[in-house]
């Protein structure tokens, strides 16, 4: 067995399983402790797991994980309108970061006519910018995250870690007012917990469908966050999210 099949196993038994120990592998594969390793920091680094004393713990809920293929269909009108309301605190020439997300690329469609310099790790962003004469687009290297078309690991880290940006225009799957931020993926939340740290300002773009809710790996918490921009909230969330220092911008 090859260093490439051998991977494609260990992936395999860890989607099967969920989580792997060094030692059982090695006895499986009939390889040595280090051989292991090394193929792990390898598979970490594409994104597909995340190393733990010892072993190795898959990266996200397989069962839970949805494409942004399907998601940029779904509520359409709403994620326009955040965007659009996300373009009017844009000042012109402003450094700006775009994560990845369905919300964030119909920012991306509405800034397209602004100078602006704009840092990201979106391939549907970078898609939605390159032809724009007036957009300085900044890219970060890292592993292809298929569901989401996110470049996150380690390589997408360190990148934005040369950066400061005016605003941060960050996307997440799940909104709890007690417990935060979060997404799908343990990855992708370290990636953008750095590009968090990035910014002079942060401000969360995320529709009403994602309020209440906590998916598996937690972003930040609310004192990360300078401003939501959603489509509509609760007098009660209004409240409780200005409680912890947000600005509630909707329609």
């Amino acid at each position: 067995m090859n260093g490439y099949e051998r991977k494609i196993l260990i992936n395999n038994i860890l989607k099967s399983e969920g989580r792997i120990q060094i030692n059982e592998l090695a006895e499986r594969l009939e390889v040595t402790k280090v051989t292991v390793r090394s193929d792990l920091d390898d598979l970490e680094k594409r994104g597909l797991l995340v190393r733990t004393h010892g072993g190795a713990i898959l990266a996200e809920n397989q069962q839970l994980v949805r494409f942004i293929s399907k998601t940029i269909s779904e509520r359409e009108q709403e994620k326009a309108a955040i965007a659009q309301l996300a373009a009017e605190i844009i000042e012109p020439g402003s450094t700006i970061l775009i994560d990845s997300g369905s919300t964030t690329h119909f920012l991306a469609r509405e800034i397209r006519d602004m100078r602006l310099t704009v840092i990201t790790n979106s391939i549907l962003v970078i898609r939605d910018l390159s032809g724009s004469d007036s957009i300085e687009l900044l890219v970060s290297g890292g592993a292809l995250r298929k569901e989401s078309m996110a470049l996150i690991g380690q390589i997408s880290r360190s990148f934005f870690e040369q950066f400061h940006a005016d605003i941060v225009f960050l996307g997440a799957t799940s909104l709890s007012v007690e417990k935060g931020v979060s997404c799908s993926n343990i990855i992708e939340a370290e990636t953008k917990r750095n590009m968090i740290k990035c910014g002079v300002k942060v401000c969360l773009l995320a529709d009403s469908s994602k309020s209440g809710k906590i998916s598996m790996a937690h972003i930040c918490d609310w004192g990360d966050i300078d401003v939501l921009i959603t489509d509509s909230m609760s007098a009660e969330d209004d409240t409780a999210f200005e409680q912890h220092g947000v600005k509630v911008i909707k329609p």
